[in-house]
């Protein structure tokens, strides 16, 4: 639940490009004259020795320890910043301080240059465990078979989605009776199924009815007299070439996982009998021919990703073609498919691409002729406006590139050409798709100095930084980027009514504008305040943004656009510029 969210009351984040470590450079590690020192424990109180803290900071910082027999743990030579504190042990979630729950952002802890702080506890509570048996249609024990839990949630929007735990996500594998034991569980509302990769093994021919009752007669049927010269016919069934496989499953015995039932987990529960039945259906298979313009392509690689609301599930298949071109998969279950082809080219050569939306209903195989064409080029150039940095001295070890958007798929065959004394460059190997474009630059300066980021990416003219840039057929335009080492912070204090807590807060930035609303965008972030209410974003690229709070938030939620729309209307304005460092105090009404 969103509690609403109040209003401005003073005014006073560009994850650039990624800063990727030099090969032969020496990171130096921050340090400083202050500490913080605190306590684990268990939900009763009593220390729990053997836990691994760890703290993080804005400068790159990440340390860690084992807490001693009385679970303390201390950290000192730390520099004055804002430091993430989380402790975790096998058997108990992670917890992050300032956290209400487990796995989730804590409020973090702000240190001044040579303070000692100390008191801080870090209370661990028992995970939950799922255990069940996995059975067959008829009710025998599966052995090896891969289950995992799934976190069933509901987003800011009302959306029900299924998700991997933060912990306790990792698959297991039934035993040799079929059982399998889920733990370290955060509480929450879960569902048990196969894992996300599972296909099964059988691909197994049913015999139907009529073909047992033909098999049958021919054994147990004198055969009819014949006359001589006489051809005898035999009334044979309908042939019958459908295959047989275990479809993925969902508790107790759903083929649709957003069908699933769900088990209520709370800390150090253990819930039994969650059983999973298997379900024997009916699969089909994908067939085809890849053909470019001097016949057959024996050499291309068929991505296969599968299409569906519930993402965590959707897989990728990677396999080639034979020699004459043609290419097949079995064991498809119904769904959703994107189908891409893509040719090895040998030194010199275009690589070649086709594609094809197929969708699969039922048993019948499904097949499709994917004709190859030239994939895409890109020129482009890359500036770099310092105010203190210089730019790179060595450009070949820059990297622009586009990066695949979920939806997309891709053979990872995307390539960039070094980037000259000029800066210019070009992307090739490019097929059609939704991207973001991507830059990396090593990093030879010390953790916390400043560094390069995206300012502007502009693709034939049009301004379109942090927004998908279309690749369509027959398009290949020019793209200029341009870098900036000027950073932009917003910072503030969230103020809360008598009884509240602003560490039980999110404070979330977000664009008004839903062109800059996708995956993982740079424009779209949110932080903990710590216990005095104060927040800061870095990196935040210039433009409008809104300030909204919630008591509740997980990383999902940010991708989801309903979600983000709920949040937008119980905001308040901020405009950022370049390198602006700007304070936003929010109040907090119930």
């Amino acid at each position: 639940m969103i509690r609403a969210i109040a209003m401005l009351l003073a005014t006073g984040l560009t994850f650039g490009a990624v800063q990727t470590p030099a090969r032969d450079a020496t990171v130096v590690a921050p340090s400083g004259t202050a500490s913080l020192a605190g306590t684990v424990t268990d939900a009763d109180g009593h220390p729990l020795r053997r836990a691994t803290v760890s703290i993080g900071g804005d400068m790159r910082l990440d340390r860690r320890m084992v807490t001693d027999d009385e679970g303390r743990f201390t950290f000192g030579s730390l520099p004055a910043g804002r430091f993430t504190v989380t402790a975790v042990k096998g058997g108990y979630p992670s917890m992050s301080y300032g956290a209400q729950r487990s796995n989730r952002a804590g409020s973090g802890v702000l240190l001044a240059a040579g303070q000692q702080m100390t008191g801080i506890v870090l209370k661990l509570s028992r995970g939950g465990v799922l255990t069940g048996t996995v059975f067959d249609e008829r009710g025998q024990p599966m052995p090896e078979v891969p289950v995992m839990a799934f976190e069933v949630r509901t987003s800011l929007a009302g959306e029900r989605i299924l998700d991997f735990p933060a912990s306790g996500g990792g698959w297991v594998t039934t035993d040799d009776l079929g059982t399998y034991r889920i733990y370290d569980l955060p509480p929450g509302e879960y569902t048990v199924g196969t894992a996300w990769f599972y296909h099964g093994t059988l691909e197994a021919k049913q015999p139907t009815a009529a073909e047992i009752r033909a098999a049958f007669d021919a054994v147990t049927k004198p055969a009819p007299t014949a006359t001589a010269g006489a051809i005898t016919a035999v009334a044979l069934p309908a042939k019958n070439d459908a295959r047989f496989n275990y479809s993925p499953v969902y508790y107790p015995d759903a083929v649709d996982p957003l069908g699933a039932a769900t088990i209520s987990v709370n800390a150090g529960e253990e819930r039994t009998g969650v059983d999973i039945r298997m379900q024997l259906r009916p699969m089909s298979k994908i067939e085809g021919t890849v053909s470019g313009p001097d016949g057959a392509a024996g050499n291309a690689t068929i991505v296969m990703m599968r299409r569906s609301p519930v993402t965590s599930l959707n897989s990728t298949t990677f396999f080639g073609n034979r020699p004459d071109g043609t290419f097949g998969t079995p064991n498809v279950t119904p769904g959703d498919y994107t189908i891409l082809a893509t040719t090895r080219p040998k030194p010199g050569e275009t690589m070649l691409w086709a594609l094809s939306d197929v969708t699969v209903a039922g048993a019948e195989p499904v097949n499709i002729a994917l004709t190859l064409q030239p994939t895409f080029a890109f020129p482009g150039r890359i500036a770099f406006e310092g105010t203190t940095l210089e730019p790179p001295k060595d450009l070949s070890r820059v990297r622009v590139f586009f990066g695949a958007m979920q939806g997309t798929p891709t053979s990872n065959t995307i390539q960039t050409s070094p980037i000259d004394a000029s800066g210019n460059f070009t992307i090739s190997n490019v097929t059609p798709g939704r991207f973001r474009l991507l830059v990396t630059i090593p990093n030879t300066g010390a953790p916390g100095q400043a560094a390069w980021n995206v300012k502007s990416v502009v693709v034939d003219g049009v301004d379109l930084t942090d927004k998908p840039i279309e690749i369509a057929p027959g398009r290949t335009p020019s793209v200029s980027v341009t870098m900036t080492d000027q950073i932009s912070e917003l910072s503030g204090q969230l103020m809360v009514s008598a009884g509240d807590t602003a560490s039980d807060y999110f404070v979330v930035a977000l664009p008004p504008d839903r062109e800059y609303w996708t995956p993982l965008s740079r424009r779209i972030a949110s932080v903990r305040p710590d216990a005095a209410g104060r927040f800061v974003f870095r990196g935040l690229p210039a433009g409008e943004y809104r300030l909204a709070a919630t008591t509740d938030l997980v990383p999902r939620d940010l991708q989801i656009a309903e979600a983000l729309a709920r949040l937008l209307t119980q905001s308040s304005p901020v405009t950022l510029g370049l390198g602006e460092k700007k304070t936003l105090d929010l109040k907090i009404g119930r």
